[in-house]
């Protein structure tokens, strides 16, 4: 038992010590898995802000693509990810361990308890469940990018690539497709073209076709939505899509808030499952889309809270029940959540939303009250209603 002990106690430190100030020094700013201040929610604030910009009232379109990977940590090559630490500003001395760590593993297969398969070596992957495997594949997918007219966003190995196509110009998005492609071969990464997908985002009544991206000789599935890090995004930007699938699965998982309440759970402990198990998936990513539901849409996700409370307090007005359940209501609770975050962007230049920030004004210390930045410009008023123009023309920020 001492030697699995001490080898975590010896992969904490490597990883620590080592591989992950090497990694947050050269991780390129597209990559928003692993890295502290690094989320889902900031990589799809990102991505929509640049698509309802690049869309904004100009004609143009965008073509999207989601990458998918067969078994990505399952086929890192070992020689290929040693090649890459050799680049890394290590000591050799971890640089020998992390490749004894990776290369001197062995697997069986476990069929019942008298019933093992004989030992054999792992000749590829990253292995997961430890502190070191997610850093590893940090480092592998690193150098993966495109040219610099197309966009490309990273969340651990899902891979998201962008190409903005202004109003009567052509497509050149086989060339980021073929870029990907090859980065895959050379690094021995298995593209699966049968999930990969196109989402075409636009707002033109006489937009163009665009000729099909081919992976392998085989067209790119194209459609109308898509799940990407969790939230369903449509090729008009709206939310409609998403909030259905919210609303959904809150529902189910109210079955069993109904089932502690038979079990005569008190209310205080009702309140804290239905905060963690149900309010939570409502929450999931919502200052992304928060400003921009319309009204019915907002009172979709409040019925979903009314219906929670009606269970845990019966026959109490749903204002009375927010009180006794010392909840907010879901439009002004998202509101402080979405606030928080634009306070962390705002206060934090290293945020990798910071940049989405217009120009901060120039004005004078005497004012009791002043702006912070230049008021956001936006033709549409889906742009307008976009995470970082909202909270700006909202002065969320104090």
């Amino acid at each position: 038992m001492a030697l699995p002990a001490l080898s975590k106690i010896a992969e904490d430190f490597i990883v620590s010590d080592y591989i992950k100030p090497a990694l947050e020094e050269k991780v390129a700013p597209n990559q928003f898995g692993t890295i502290a201040g690094s989320s889902t929610v900031m990589a799809l604030i990102s991505m929509v802000h640049k698509w309802l910009e690049a869309t904004d009232g100009n004609g143009a379109a965008v073509r999207v693509f989601l990458f998918d990977y067969r078994k990505a940590f399952d086929l890192v090559d070992h020689h290929i990810l040693a090649n890459k630490l050799q680049q890394l500003n290590i000591p050799h001395s971890v640089i020998n361990w992390v490749i004894d760590f990776l290369c001197n593993r062995l697997q069986r297969v476990k069929l019942s308890k008298d019933c093992l398969s004989e030992w054999s070596k792992v000749p590829s992957r990253v292995p997961q469940g430890t502190k070191l495997g997610p850093w590893l594949f940090l480092l592998m997918i690193d150098d993966l990018s495109v040219s610099s007219v197309f966009e490309m966003w990273k969340y651990v190995d899902d891979t998201t690539v962008s190409e903005c196509i202004p109003k009567g110009q052509c497509s050149k998005a086989q060339v980021a497709v073929d870029q990907v492609i090859d980065w895959s071969k050379k690094n021995l990464f298995q593209l699966n073209g049968d999930k990969t997908k196109e989402l075409t985002i636009t707002f033109s009544h006489n937009s163009s076709k665009f000729p099909r991206a081919l992976i392998d000789g085989l067209p790119i599935e194209s459609v109308d939505k898509t799940k990407l890090l969790g939230v369903t995004i449509n090729s008009s930007l709206t939310w409609n899509d998403h909030i259905e699938d919210l609303v959904k699965k809150a529902f189910r998982k109210l079955y069993f808030l109904v089932q502690l309440k038979r079990a005569q759970i008190p209310p205080k402990d009702l309140v804290a499952y239905y905060c963690a198990c149900i309010r939570s998936t409502l929450d999931y990513a919502c200052p992304l889309f928060h400003h921009a539901l319309p009204k019915y849409l907002q009172l979709d996700l409040e019925r979903v809270q009314k219906r929670a409370l009606s269970r845990i307090f019966p026959r109490v007005p749903y204002c009375e029940a927010l009180k006794l359940a010392q909840i907010e209501a879901i439009r002004d609770h998202q509101n402080h959540v979405t606030k928080k975050l634009f306070q962390s962007v705002v206060n934090d230049p290293s945020n990798k939303l910071h940049a989405l920030l217009p120009t901060r004004c120039n004005v004078g210390y005497n004012l009791r009250r002043e702006r912070k930045f230049a008021q956001p410009l936006f033709r549409t008023k889906r742009f307008a209603d976009s995470f970082v123009n909202r909270c700006v023309s909202e002065e969320m920020y104090s």
